[in-house]
């Protein structure tokens, strides 16, 4: 198999002691088309045996790999290494160490939008009938992984109130669930849904081929369209 040797620049933290960050130089050697998790593993079992970063699955459906390579947020696991790269922890995330961030404000997020469909009535333990091409729509925007590789890249993120479109796309796949009785649309307003600028630079990130963008879109034509009634409302 062809090798190639590629040389990298990796940032390296620890905010719990008074070293100031810094990016390190390192030349590996792997396989042709080797991934950037694969410069990684290798520069920590040979060079830097604490560097610090993550990772789970290594078939991009974890999200647990996300790093920036270039100023780009990407799985580590799916992009491939090239030479005179920088990989650098997402941002604007707190940095834990090296390549690893706090994810706590994400989960947080999480807790407070309260991701569970919500009824008007007792559940009856049946099975909730659904139309075969809602279930469609509901199952893709389901495949999220949770990365926040579409936060890191958003914009508007860091310099409006707006939790980012990892979000939104959770909150659309509930609004789209016809048993949900929760105001999505209204969460989603309270969370920095107009605060978007519609770039789609979300969607372009996106590894799981999703489009956050349009799962905005879409709130916010609800928002903007006087008296629109969505589907579900009309058999409550």
């Amino acid at each position: 198999m062809q090798a190639m040797r590629v040389k990298a620049r990796i940032a390296r933290s620890n905010p719990s002691s008074n070293e100031p960050d810094r990016l390190d130089h390192f030349e590996v050697s792997g396989p042709e088309g080797m991934r950037v998790l694969d410069v990684l593993r290798i520069v920590q079992e040979t060079q830097a045996r604490d560097l610090a970063f993550q990772y789970a699955c290594r078939i991009g459906r974890c999200g647990t790999c996300a790093v920036k390579v270039n100023g780009k947020p990407v799985l580590a696991c799916q992009e491939r290494a090239t030479d005179n790269m920088t990989i650098e922890p997402l941002t604007p995330f707190p940095v834990v160490r090296d390549l690893v961030f706090d994810r706590s404000e994400a989960e947080q997020h999480y807790i407070e939008l309260d991701l569970v469909p919500q009824r008007t009535t007792a559940h009856t333990g049946a099975i909730d009938p659904v139309d075969p091409a809602e279930a469609r729509t509901i199952g893709v925007l389901g495949s999220c992984i949770g990365c926040m590789i579409c936060v890191s890249g958003c914009p508007a993120v860091e310099d409006r109130p707006f939790d980012g479109p990892a979000f939104m796309i959770q909150l659309r796949r509930l609004a789209d669930l016809p048993t949900d009785r929760g105001n999505r649309r209204e969460q989603a307003i309270d969370h920095g849904m107009l605060e978007c600028f519609g770039c789609d630079a979300c969607t372009q990130l996106c590894p799981a081929d999703l489009s956050p963008a349009d799962a905005i879109r879409a709130f916010r034509k609800e928002s903007f369209t006087p008296g629109r009634r969505r589907p579900k409302d009309q058999h409550e």
